[in-house]
């Protein structure tokens, strides 16, 4: 699906890197094998506002934290947003959690996701139980 939802987009790049690895495939394994293949690049690590309460319990936290630059991203949903991170503030509410969750309930997710991907959603009937 990322790779259909950046099809022509020459800035981004796919990397399936976690797919390739056994389960569990954890965060701190990408950053290290990224790291390992690119030891000067500058790591910033994308998480949403509603996921930062449990950021810190994340498997072996203070190493990540040391090795990514952790950006917030805060979707306007949430009246206190901590400032640890930097943060990108975006008038766009629009969560994984609720994709699955209007496929599951039958609900459009057009102009949530591009095109391509609700194709592959719908072909292959993915998320049809609840996120929640």
């Amino acid at each position: 699906m990322l790779r259909a939802a950046i099809k022509g987009q020459e800035d981004f790049i796919a990397d399936d890197c976690e797919l390739k690895r056994p389960p569990p495939s954890y965060s701190i394994d990408t950053v290290l094998q990224i790291r390992e293949r690119d030891p000067n690049a500058d790591l910033f690590w994308l998480i949403g506002a509603d996921n930062i309460h449990d950021l810190r319990k994340w498997r072996r936290f203070d190493e990540m934290e040391r090795l990514v630059q952790f950006v917030i991203l805060d979707r306007g949903r949430h009246k206190q947003t901590p400032r640890v991170y930097p943060v990108v503030q975006r008038n766009i509410d629009i969560s994984a959690t609720d994709i699955r969750n209007r496929v599951a309930s039958g609900r459009s997710i057009r102009y949530l996701v591009p095109q391509a991907v609700e194709e592959i959603i719908r072909r292959e009937k993915l998320y049809r139980e609840s996120a929640t």
